[in-house]
């Protein structure tokens, strides 16, 4: 299979690539230790394939080849200019806060409740009744942040 591209099309496909590989780079890392192999390639394979075809397309001038693995990879000033740091500091923070709303607001919620009521409760009840814990933290850090959180 053949796929057309543009040359801003595929530095997107780069980019979408670069990330993607992030997220799945970053949960590996988490799921396995230090001296366990990367057990499943076809995402690396994946990644490899549409990096090495760069030069090709025109834009080997932002993946490099690295000379002690052969792996290809975005150039460092690549990553910065083109945003991609940006958009993955802008994710980071977004699930960061998005998380800790939505794990406080829960917890919250299964203490005014309790976990027998709660599981009475049709799916339209609780989303209306743990909507104000929601609400009450998603304010709580818009207006303070970090600040008023105490152990």
């Amino acid at each position: 299979m053949e796929m057309e591209l543009s040359l801003e099309q595929y530095e997107t496909l780069l980019k979408l690539v670069y990330m993607g590989d992030w997220v799945i780079s970053t949960l590996q890392a988490k799921d396995r230790s230090e001296d366990e192999p990367d057990t499943d390639s076809r995402f690396a394979d994946v990644v490899r394939h549409v990096f090495a075809q760069a030069d090709h397309a025109g834009l080997g001038n932002i993946v490099q080849i690295d000379q002690n693995n052969g792996e290809p990879y975005l150039t460092r000033e690549f990553e910065e200019e083109s945003g991609l740091v940006d958009i993955i500091e802008d994710y980071e923070d977004e699930v960061f806060w998005q998380a800790l709303i939505e794990r406080l607001a829960h917890r919250d919620f299964l203490r005014h409740y309790g976990e027998t009521a709660i599981s009475q409760m049709a799916i339209e009840e609780r989303i209306e009744k743990e909507t104000p814990f929601h609400d009450k933290w998603a304010q709580e850090f818009h207006e303070n942040g970090l600040e008023n959180l105490k152990i």
